[in-house]
């Protein structure tokens, strides 16, 4: 893939740090740590037991789950070892309702829940 993509490359669903070493050493320049189906194979490993063992480089990302409160598991993933955390259906959601008011109003509640959160945790910046 790196020979014909020569834009940003990102492997999604990452869960081996044997897969990350391979995809560092083929050139990936991110990686998703995902594991695709999960709610829907309860047996699937969580993501974040594996971050820590996947982290740090390249630069890793973590898709977070639809379900969970959007702030509860960024402040997670970031405190996991992602360096990015992915936020996307949220968005869509409050989109669909409230359009750009609605995606207004989600990065609001997003930004409220990750400095509660954080101030939660002792962490102040």
């Amino acid at each position: 893939m790196r020979k014909i993509w020569k834009g940003k490359l990102v492997l999604k669903g990452v869960l081996a740090k044997e897969d990350v070493r391979i995809a560092r050493e083929s050139g990936v320049d991110g990686i998703m740590v995902s594991n695709h189906g999960g709610r829907q194979l309860d047996g699937t490993v969580s993501p974040f037991r594996v971050l820590p063992a996947v982290s740090p480089r390249p630069a890793t990302w973590h898709h977070a789950r639809q379900r969970d409160p959007p702030g509860d598991r960024r402040a997670q993933g970031t405190r996991s070892g992602a360096q990015f955390v992915f936020v996307g259906r949220p968005f869509l959601y409050a989109a669909s309702i409230a359009g750009e008011a609605g995606v207004h109003h989600g990065a609001k509640l997003l930004r409220e829940e990750i400095s509660r959160n954080m101030a939660m945790l002792g962490i102040s910046s």
